[in-house]
């Protein structure tokens, strides 16, 4: 299961890390008289955070800490309306060093004594064994199938069906195999009753209502498969994923939307944000608000709602 941590857990949590970057942020953390009350049922949703073992680090003109320095004070401000935090992979810098996992937890500290659930999903330039010796001793897996990080978090108006797309040995393709694809479609028959979202790391090999198939070669290996299970069940509304560094929305043929998570650490394209998404779960759907790391960027704030199929 993607590392998991609520209030009960974060002492034992926190004993587990060894060293650097232990409380890189907390200074950073706004005051209660500062915050900004956000609807309940709000998830904020990052990916591809690649926090390196140097934490002034700089890739394509950005600073992956510092990024993600802002991102947590802004998450922070939504005050306690904020459900809980998912990453969707990549949380290392390029091969999972225990030295980038000790980083990213210094830096998502502040989110743990800020009384949130944070969930991590497992991304190509991610290591599930430093990952587990070095953040994740205090939480063993539970539910998905062996040596896979999935995960099923129940909300008031949506389930969130979280998957381990790395596939190790492949630097850039993932690959979520048939043992995980079974959980995921047991999973979604025991709770045919709410929307359903599923979220991995890597994109789809499927081509979109409108647009064509992005670079098919790094994507999913098993798309169809996924895209199988989920087309052929009705409660299964939006696909979420990063991967890419992109920011899009798009949709598949039966209405399912696709949600391409932009990157807090860095853009391939200039014209691409870098950020992270706040969802606010509705009964009918879901509202979506980009918070841009430049907040002159022309998409900052850039909404949009999810009409549920």
């Amino acid at each position: 299961m993607p590392l998991e941590l609520g209030n009960l857990n974060r002492r034992r949590f926190f004993a587990g890390i060894a060293g650097a970057g232990a409380s890189w942020l907390g200074r950073q953390a706004l005051s209660a008289a500062e915050a900004i009350e956000a609807p309940g049922g709000t998830w904020a949703l990052l990916s591809d955070t690649h926090i390196p073992a140097d934490l002034g680090e700089r890739h394509r003109g950005s600073c992956m800490a510092e990024n993600a320095g802002r991102i947590v004070t802004e998450i922070l401000s939504r005050d306690s309306g904020t459900a809980g935090v998912i990453v969707s992979g990549d949380c290392a810098r390029l091969f999972g060093r225990a030295d980038d996992y000790r980083n990213f937890a210094g830096l998502i500290e502040p989110l743990v004594h800020g009384r949130r659930e944070v969930h991590l999903l497992m991304g190509n330039h991610d290591n599930r064994e430093v990952f587990a010796d070095t953040c994740a001793t205090a939480f063993p897996d539970r539910g998905g199938p062996t040596g896979r990080r999935t995960a099923f978090l129940p909300s008031e108006h949506l389930n969130w069906f979280l998957l381990d797309s790395l596939e190790e040995g492949t630097p850039v393709a993932g690959r979520l195999g048939r043992e995980q694809l079974d959980w995921l479609a047991a999973a979604l028959d025991r709770h045919p009753d709410k929307p359903a979202v599923v979220m991995a790391h890597h994109h789809l090999k499927i081509r979109p209502e409108r647009g064509g198939i992005y670079k098919p070669m790094s994507a999913l290996r098993d798309s169809a498969e996924l895209h199988e299970v989920m087309k052929s069940r009705p409660q299964v509304k939006a696909y979420f994923y990063g991967h890419t560094h992109r920011w899009e929305i798009g949709r598949t043929r039966e209405g399912i939307h696709l949600v391409n998570l932009p990157s807090s650490a860095y853009v391939f394209e200039a014209s691409q944000p870098g950020g992270w998404v706040e969802a606010t779960a509705r009964e009918d759907g879901l509202d979506l608000v980009l918070h841009s790391v430049n907040p002159l960027h022309r998409a900052h704030g850039e909404r949009h709602r999810l009409r549920w199929r």
